[in-house]
């Protein structure tokens, strides 16, 4: 049998679903014996003797020292000390931020800010690749900048209800332009910035549309806001630091190795709710249908729908529409329906009758059939200039 100690908080939902892939790949093995340890297990002279590998967030000088004196296989999931003997596995976040600045743009928003941790590596990294996409597509973007340098541990230390964060965040959404997209670099500094907009008077849904990321749904759904989110795929991630502790316990030299490929792992599905649910155009009430739309895209819906829910003529409306995107109501809910359907059919994870009801269609014929008509193939088979997904009915 083999030994493993997991250094992992677990006070928030990352670290929960992340256990729970560690907890996937060993009953697969049905040969690993875990314990969960707490800082407090550390302070022996020797607290890992027994132990044949380590997956850790090591957060502090003080644990990397006592997890090397070890000498075992580890797995960190932090990588902010960037410990050579460690072998480092963690989500993607440069491609967590490519899929946020994609939505934003998406939207149509031309107004970009980031709120994160200057200094700690996730963070910076999710600005980074943030600020990088959207310099491809012309914008720029404003980031609030915390004056005193991070931690690892202090993310874990700060509270979601720290007033003088709060203050600090508020003083700087003060000075965004109004219809400003905000990614932010986790579920907390979202909350945050929500609560902060809320005292300073910015409307959440008219001044700033906010998105976090990790998809925690005690902060998700218990801000003011309910709070758009990415899913970081914690689950996944932990499901790869067991596998390759794994692969490191059988190569006795692994400990020894003084330089590993860092692993990463693609994120899951970008989950909106109320934070994000606006359209930076004008007049506002366009807005408010192209909500509409997106909250019904899993209905059988007309051009008739949209005109009654707006209360306004049927010529406004398509006088509206014509506009702003050259096209009818019609051929707008079309677009929509079939970006969602090829959004869902790259998930690889639902079936063609799945899909057709997700997107409103009765069946998955009429879905194939309005699909085929739309991209000029089948959706059988989705390829990008990127990847190349095979999706099986």
């Amino acid at each position: 049998m083999k030994k493993i100690a997991l250094l992992i908080e677990t006070s928030r939902t990352f670290g929960r679903e992340f256990l729970n892939g560690i907890a996937k790949f060993a009953q697969s093995r049905r040969d690993w014996l875990m314990r969960l340890m707490s800082p407090e297990d550390l302070h022996g002279r020797r607290p890992f003797a027994g132990f044949d590998g380590i997956i850790a967030r090591a957060a502090d000088a003080a644990t990397v020292r006592k997890i090397r004196a070890s000498g075992l296989p580890t797995v960190d999931t932090s990588n902010e000390l960037k410990v050579p003997q460690f072998i480092s596995v963690g989500p993607d976040d440069a491609a967590i931020a490519v899929t946020a600045a994609e939505f934003f743009l998406g939207r149509g928003f031309t107004n970009f800010a980031y709120c994160g941790f200057r200094g700690m590596t996730f963070s910076d990294v999710r600005r980074k690749a943030f600020a990088g996409r959207l310099a491809d597509a012309g914008f720029g973007v404003c980031e609030f900048a915390f004056p005193e340098p991070m931690t690892d541990d202090f993310l874990y230390r700060e509270k979601l209800d720290d007033m003088r964060i709060i203050g600090r965040i508020g003083t700087w959404a003060k000075t965004l332009p109004s219809r400003t997209a905000v990614f932010c670099a986790n579920d907390m500094r979202a909350y945050q910035l929500i609560r902060a907009a809320t005292a300073e008077s910015l409307r959440i849904l008219h001044d700033l549309a906010v998105l976090g990321c990790d998809n925690d749904n005690l902060i998700c759904l218990f801000s003011s806001v309910p709070l758009s989110s990415i899913d970081t795929n914690a689950y996944g991630v932990g499901f790869a630091a067991a596998r390759v502790l794994h692969a490191a316990m059988q190569d006795p030299s692994t400990a020894q190795k003084r330089h590993h490929k860092p692993f990463y792992v693609a994120p899951g599905e970008l989950i909106e709710r109320a934070s994000t649910e606006f359209y930076p155009i004008s007049p506002a009430w366009l807005s408010d249908l192209l909500v509409f739309i997106d909250r019904n895209i899993a209905n059988p819906l007309s051009a008739s729908d949209v005109v009654a829910h707006s209360g306004r003529s049927y010529p406004t409306i398509e006088k509206a529409f014509a506009q702003a995107f050259d096209e009818t109501i019609g051929q707008y809910i079309t677009r929509t329906k079939m970006n969602e359907a090829k959004r869902l059919i790259a998930l690889g994870k639902h079936s063609s009758k799945e899909i057709a009801s997700l997107t409103g269609f009765s069946s998955p014929q009429y879905f194939c059939n309005a699909y085929r008509r739309f991209f000029g193939h089948s959706p059988f088979t989705l390829t990008s200039s990127k990847s190349s997904a095979k999706w099986n009915p």
